[in-house]
C-alpha cells in the first residue's frame, strides 16, 4: 500500500531529506501505512525508519531520529482515508428520511471509527474487523464516540437493523480493558429504548466509568419523509419531562458515587419539555457539546461574560436587526437578545422562528433550516438592516444551505444583508451590536 505525498512542510524533516510532493510513502519500520492515524502513530516515535518511493520508482529507506517537537511534515490527499460505510439499517436513520434531489454527499452513510477519533463522529462499531479492534487498542486511539442506543442485545440489534449489533457490551468491555476511553449516546425512540431499557443502558455503561466518560440522551429526529420506514413517534412534552426527571435523579446518584453527573440530556430535550436549561456548571467539562448537550448553557454563560467586558463600547448608534432560527430555540434567543438590548437600548432585535417545511414541522432545530423556508416565511417581515443566521445552517466551510441555495440567494430574495454567526455567546453579542471581534 502506498500513498501519494501532496505536500511537504518547509523546514520539516521531510524537506531536509529532499522528499517532494509526488513521492510516495510506503512504510514505517517496514509496516505498511493504512491511513493518517498510522502516519501520526509512527511519526510520534523518537526513532524509526521511513520508506519512500520517488516519482521515478526508486525506493529509499530513511533512518530518522528526531526531537519530540520535530515533525516529518508530510501531507496527503484526503488524509489517506477511504471512508468506511454503514452496514446498519437503523429504524431512526436520518439519511433514510431525507427528501430526494439533495446534494449526493447528504446521502452518504459513514460509520468510520477513525472519523470518530479524528472528528468526534458517532459510530456504532458494527463494521469493526478483529484487526480494527486490535489496532485501536494497540495504538491507543482514544477517545471514541459510540452510538450505543441500547445495551440489551436483542433491542440494539433490532434498532440497528443488524443482527451483529447485539454484542456491544462485550466489545465495550474489551475496549475499556484495553485502555480505550469513549463517550456514548442514546438516540431515544419512545416505546423502544426508553423506560426500563434506558435505565438498563445507563446502569450498564456506568459500570464502565471512567473509561466510559459520559452518556448523552438525544431525542430522535423525524422528518415528513418516512414512507415505508418503521413507524416511530417523536419525543413529546410528557416523554421529555419524564425522561429528564429520571436523568436528574440518576445524576444525583452519580455525583455521590462517581463525582460526575455522567449522564446528560441534549438541550432539545429541555426545550421539548418546556424546562429551564441547567446552569453552566451542571455540564462539567462539556464533553458532549457537539451532540447538542450544554450548548445553550455555554452560550448563555459566554453572553454574560461578554456583556461584562469593560472593553465593549458604552453605547451604539440606533440599530435594528433580525434573527432567523428554529422554532425550539426562539424563546431562548429572545431572552438572550433582551439581555443585550437592556444594556444597549438603541438596539432593536426581531426574532423570527422559522417552521421547517422542508423536513417537516416536527423538526424544530436551527441547523436543519433551509434557505427557501427562511426566505418564504420572512418575506415582507420587518428585518431591519441585517439578518443574522446560525452558521450551523450552512455546509462546513461554505455558504450553502441544505437545499443547495446560498447566502447570496437569501440576500437577493429578502433584499437584506445576511450574516452567518458562530454558535457562541461572544459571537452572538458582537453580531447583534454590529461589531468586529478584533475592534469597533
Amino acid at each position: 500500500m502506498k500513498h501519494r505525498i501532496t505536500g511537504v512542510a518547509e523546514n520539516s524533516i521531510a524537506a531536509e531529506l529532499g522528499i517532494k510532493a509526488g513521492d510516495y510513502l510506503l512504510a514505517f519500520d517496514e509496516n505498511p501505512v493504512e491511513d493518517i492515524l498510522d502516519y501520526e502513530y509512527y511519526q510520534a516515535r523518537d526513532s524509526f525508519s521511513m520508506t519512500v518511493q520517488d516519482a521515478s520508482g526508486e525506493v529509499t529507506i530513511y533512518d530518522i531520529d528526531k526531537y519530540e517537537d520535530e515533525i516529518i511534515g508530510l501531507s496527503f490527499e484526503n488524509d489517506m482515508l477511504r471512508l468506511k460505510h454503514c452496514c446498519n439499517k437503523c429504524i431512526f436513520c436520518f439519511v433514510d428520511q431525507l427528501p430526494p434531489n439533495m446534494r449526493q454527499s447528504m446521502y452518504v452513510k459513514d460509520d468510520d471509527w477513525r472519523m470518530s477519533f479524528i472528528m468526534g463522529n458517532y459510530v456504532t462499531l458494527t463494521n469493526l474487523k478483529e484487526r480494527d479492534i486490535e489496532r485501536i487498542i494497540r495504538q491507543k486511539i482514544s477517545p471514541l464516540y459510540i452510538s450505543v442506543h441500547a445495551t440489551d442485545p436483542e433491542l440494539r440489534a433490532r434498532m440497528l437493523g443488524n443482527p451483529n449489533g447485539g454484542n456491544i457490551m462485550e466489545l465495550l468491555h474489551r475496549l475499556a480493558d484495553g485502555g480505550i476511553d469513549f463517550h456514548a449516546q442514546v438516540v431515544l425512540c419512545p416505546g423502544y429504548n426508553d423506560g426500563f431499557q434506558l435505565r438498563k443502558t445507563f446502569e450498564d455503561l456506568l459500570v464502565l466509568h471512567p473509561r466510559c466518560r459520559s452518556l448523552a440522551v438525544v431525542p430522535v429526529g423525524l422528518t415528513y419523509h418516512r414512507s415505508g420506514l418503521t413507524k416511530l413517534r417523536r419525543v413529546g412534552q410528557s416523554d421529555a419531562s419524564y425522561i429528564l426527571s429520571e436523568i436528574e435523579g440518576w445524576q444525583k446518584k452519580c455525583l455521590e458515587m462517581k463525582s460526575t453527573r455522567f449522564i446528560f440530556a441534549a438541550d432539545e430535550m429541555y426545550l421539548i419539555a418546556g424546562n429551564d436549561i441547567p446552569k453552566y456548571e451542571a455540564y462539567e467539562d462539556f464533553a458532549q457539546l457537539e451532540n447538542g448537550v450544554g450548548m445553550l448553557a455555554k452560550m448563555e454563560h459566554e453572553i454574560e461574560e461578554t456583556l461584562a467586558d469593560p472593553m465593549l463600547p458604552p453605547w451604539i448608534l440606533d440599530r435594528e436587526i433580525s434573527i432567523a432560527c428554529g422554532v425550539s430555540v426562539a424563546g431562548f434567543l429572545q431572552k438572550q437578545a433582551l439581555r443585550v438590548t437592556e444594556r444597549f437600548p438603541n438596539l432593536t432585535v426581531n426574532i423570527y422562528p422559522v417552521r421547517n417545511f422542508f423536513f417537516g414541522e416536527s423538526v424544530t432545530v436551527t441547523g436543519l433550516l433551509t434557505c427557501k423556508d427562511i426566505a418564504v416565511q420572512l418575506e415582507g417581515k420587518k428585518l431591519g438592516s441585517e439578518l443574522l443566521i446560525s452558521r450551523s445552517m450552512l455546509r462546513q466551510g461554505e455558504e450553502t444551505f441544505l437545499d443547495n441555495l446560498t447566502v447570496k440567494d437569501l440576500e437577493g430574495w429578502l433584499h437584506v444583508s445576511v450574516t452567518p454567526v458562530d454558535n457562541d455567546g461572544e459571537s452572538f453579542v458582537y453580531a447583534l451590536l454590529g461589531l468586529e471581534k478584533n475592534g469597533y
